[in-house]
């Protein structure tokens, strides 16, 4: 029996296909089969306010990818955008590329540190990330990478990210000495902050004295474990939402609309004298 998993973004840009990320397919195990599905709402998460629409993209994406019988959702970003709406909207595992990755990290080591590309405006996703996975006494920092002003630069000639995909040495060696840094502060583990950066993995692993925990790759292979130990979320930890509610997402995505719900709060309406 060949376990179908979904992994719900590239790490990087649209692929417009099933095939997944090249690192996801590389270690795919025996009677697993990854394939991509892309988010049809599809947001940079520049700022709080766009970060909550990917959590409905994803949302949308996840709840798709059971409804097809995929095994298991895996959120391929370091952000995790949406996992504890879609833990509650469906009952296959669901796991996200930073707390998995993360988690990985608790167990190589006792302090870990997150070296991003992304600059620091961004770091109000890590943070989000620590504080609801309760990784902070374990996370000594996020070490950033690029400067802000670097971001105007996507997309042109020296696009740093770009550079770093295509394994440019210049990139390379500016993380390691980040990473570095990290080290230096404490951090006995590293954990790659983006997805993005997985093509350069492995050349980063190379050359630091501590482990090296790609999120990408490390959050595919968690999710395989789960779907090999016939596990999923705690349904007591994320409240199953009403099969009738989850087409909402799907029509909100696609611009439809929500009718006004007209309906009492359980716990806070009153009966009124006349009842």
């Amino acid at each position: 029996m060949t376990h179908r998993i979904a992994v719900i973004g590239t790490g990087f840009t649209p692929a417009g296909s099933k095939a997944p990320p090249a690192e996801i397919a590389a270690v795919a195990g025996a009677g697993f089969a990854p394939e991509l599905i892309e988010t049809t709402l599809s947001v940079f998460p520049g700022t709080p306010y766009e970060r909550g629409l990917c959590v409905l993209g994803y949302v949308e994406t996840g709840i798709r990818a059971a409804e097809q019988g995929y095994a298991a959702a895996f959120i391929n970003t370091v952000g995790d955008y949406g996992i504890d709406e879609l833990r509650s909207a469906v009952a296959i595992p669901v796991v996200g590329a930073g707390e998995a990755a993360m988690t990985v990290a608790t167990t190589l080591g006792r302090r870990f540190a997150i070296v991003t590309i992304w600059p620091t405006k961004l770091n109000f996703i890590y943070d989000e990330r620590i504080r609801s996975c309760r990784m902070n006494e374990r996370c000594i920092g996020v070490f950033n990478v690029l400067a802000n002003d670097e971001m105007t630069m996507r997309g042109d000639d020296t696009d740093p990210v770009a550079g770093m995909r295509s394994g440019k040495q210049a990139m390379i060696d500016r993380i390691v000495r980040v990473a570095d840094q990290a080290v230096a502060a404490g951090a006995d583990t590293i954990v790659l902050g983006c997805t993005c950066m997985a093509p350069i993995g492995a050349r980063i692993a190379a050359r630091m004295a501590v482990p090296v925990v790609e999120a990408m790759t490390a959050g595919y292979k968690y999710a395989e474990a789960l779907v090999g130990l016939k596990l999923s979320h705690s349904a007591a930890a994320y409240p199953r939402a009403a099969a009738d509610r989850l087409t909402l997402a799907r029509d909100l995505v696609a611009g439809a609309g929500v009718a006004a719900q007209a309906e009492d709060c359980e716990v806070c309406v009153v009966a009124t004298a006349a009842e």
